[in-house]
């Protein structure tokens, strides 16, 4: 009889955990959900998708380039000339305005407007642990690789995929919205 109980028990408990299991997305589901989300969020805004960086790196209004790393970038002023020395300089960055992209596509949040110019962010470029280093959390690779392209001063916006976001970012498959991030310093 305790065999029987047992059993029975045990067989609740992992037809339980299954039914769980099969009610969460997988990875895979949640990155063709981001993807997806990304795309409207284009289509949305009428930004227009170009397949190289313009020569002059003059960009029109609603003009996006996708880097080879899936990051979206528009070049509001491409900065001073000066540029940033690989795993030396340090770079401050303050930043407008940010948004989960796949929130605001279904409409359930507005940009969150900060003003960063009292509270810059530092990384090392090319130092991807200094981008956890920064008590805000908030640097990652998506706001280093604009810098293959403009320098120091350069005001971008950008579309920055999980897999290029923060830590957090990144495992919640949450694709992030930079309003006018700022590239103020390099030391």
């Amino acid at each position: 009889m305790k065999k029987t109980t047992i059993f029975i028990l045990l067989a609740i408990v992992l037809s339980s955990i299954n039914i769980a299991c099969d009610n969460q997305k997988t990875a895979m589901e949640l990155i063709r959900e981001e993807k997806k989300a990304i795309e409207r969020y284009l289509e949305r805004q009428n930004i227009t998708v170009l397949k190289s960086y313009p020569q002059d790196g003059v960009f029109g209004e609603k003009e996006y380039f996708r880097t080879s790393d899936g990051l979206y970038m528009h070049v509001v002023d491409s900065g001073n000339g000066n540029r940033v020395k690989p795993m030396i300089d340090q770079v401050q960055v303050r930043f407008e305005s940010f948004y989960y992209i796949k929130s605001y596509v279904s409409g359930q949040t507005t940009p969150v407007t900060l003003d960063y110019s009292w509270f810059p962010m530092e990384f090392i470029y090319g130092q991807s642990g200094s981008y956890a280093a920064d008590p805000s959390g908030l640097p990652c690779d998506g706001w280093a690789i604009p810098l293959r392209y403009v320098g120091e001063g350069a005001i971008v916006d950008l579309i920055i995929p999980s897999g290029l976001g923060n830590s957090s970012d990144n495992s919640a498959f949450s694709a992030v919205f930079y309003k006018n991030l700022r590239y103020t310093n390099f030391y």
